[in-house]
């Protein structure tokens, strides 16, 4: 018991010490510019993302549009940017001399002009392998990769995610609408645009998401550069598992510069807020304002980046029927006239017929399930991705 109230007092004083927190520090209205990207030194894409700072109440995300961004060589040469989308600018195969160093140059429509400090291109090794195994926890991937000149040290990785899934009902029918002067009357009818004898538009479908999380590794401390790490994991019974999965990963070499900035972030944007997370630190970069002394928050490397993609298929994954996807979708039976639909079925759509005239041909009563249970285009997109298997 006296361990209890001991305990319990600690609690209620470290309650009694929280207090809000006014940050000292005033910022424009406009925020101050926020730089994410590296220079990809080889062939594939530069995509250089430009926004603001918000207020720490504020999930926005403010893009900075309309800027002139190039890469500048020491010899004078110079990269153009496009901007393809709000705050997102991107050039191909830059193919830059390993022997010269190039920095990244911006001016924003305020007038306002920012330089990063001249860079080195830093060699990246290949990937060597994205695999994966079932633990507990879920399917964990993991990168693999090595630097036989032991010179790389840093590394970071993102990905993208790709994933076919189906909706759990084939559609062959469609609502008809009429009006009249009881209002609008409803009935279904079957689709003419089906394929195949459902609706092929509204059955297969590819979704893509890209990572969030920063994700860095160190060989500094070891004999090797050699690196095995976990990137990413499925959960179990997970939709990324329901037909065929697919993660493509880019990997960067990071100077040590670099490395620290994002190991800082991680550790201001990833914290839990607990009274034991470490206090948030200054994220200076190599990227500053020549116009006044504003801020900025950024760092710029280059090297060429590596990428490799891998498929799954969860039929062969080990225990496969404990991995696939179990959509939690039902139909219910509706009959076909427009009191019935509109009654029960007209926030829903319909899939296929129950009772159909022998005789007209004409539908009876139909089954009908959630839209995102039919329509599969409402979590996805109907393109096939031209990378795709």
């Amino acid at each position: 018991m006296k361990k209890i109230i001991i305990y319990s007092l600690f609690i209620l004083g470290l309650w009694a010490c929280k207090e809000k927190y006014i940050s000292p520090v005033v910022s424009p209205n406009t925020g101050y510019l926020v730089v994410e990207g590296i220079i990809n030194s080889g062939a594939g894409e530069t995509n250089i993302i430009l926004s603001r700072t918000v207020a720490l109440s504020s999930n926005a995300i403010n893009y900075e549009r309309g800027a002139k961004v190039n890469v500048e060589g020491d010899d004078n040469s110079l990269y153009p940017l496009k901007e393809i989308s709000n705050g997102h600018y991107s050039v191909s195969k830059l193919n830059l001399n390993a022997n010269k160093k190039y920095r990244i140059n911006i001016a924003t429509m305020d007038g306002k002009k920012y330089l990063s400090n001249f860079a080195a291109v830093k060699n990246n090794p290949a990937i060597d392998s994205i695999n994966y195994k079932t633990e507990s926890q879920g399917l964990q991937f993991y990168v693999d990769t090595h630097d036989p000149s032991n010179n790389t040290k840093y590394y970071q990785w993102d990905y993208t995610e790709t994933w076919e899934f189906h909706s759990p009902f084939q559609t062959y029918l469609k609502y008809k609408i009429a009006n009249s002067a009881k209002g609008q009357q409803y009935s279904v009818v079957f689709s003419d645009s089906t394929r195949f004898g459902f609706d092929m538009g509204q059955y297969i479908c590819w979704k893509t998401e890209n990572s969030s999380s920063i994700l860095t590794g160190s060989t500094a401390n070891m004999s090797s550069d050699i690196i095995h790490l976990p990137i990413l994991s499925i959960s179990p019974a997970s939709w990324k598992l329901s037909v065929l999965y697919s993660v493509n990963v880019r990997q960067y070499s990071l100077s040590k510069g670099r490395y620290e900035f994002l190991q800082r972030m991680k550790k201001n944007t990833e914290g839990t807020g607990s009274i034991f997370d470490a206090q948030p630190s200054e994220l200076s970069g190599n990227i500053y304002c020549t116009t006044n002394n504003d801020p900025v928050i950024g760092y710029i490397d280059i090297c060429p980046v590596q990428e490799k993609r891998i498929f799954v298929d969860p039929y062969k994954v080990p225990n496969w029927a404990y991995w696939l996807y179990k959509p939690n979708c039902t139909e219910i039976d509706v009959t076909n006239n427009s009191d019935s639909i509109q009654l029960k079925s007209v926030n829903l759509l319909p899939t296929n017929y129950k009772d159909i005239n022998a005789m007209t041909g004409a539908i009876i009563s139909f089954y009908a399930a959630p839209p995102e249970c039919v329509d599969c285009r409402l979590r996805g997109s109907n393109i096939k991705p031209s990378f795709w298997k």
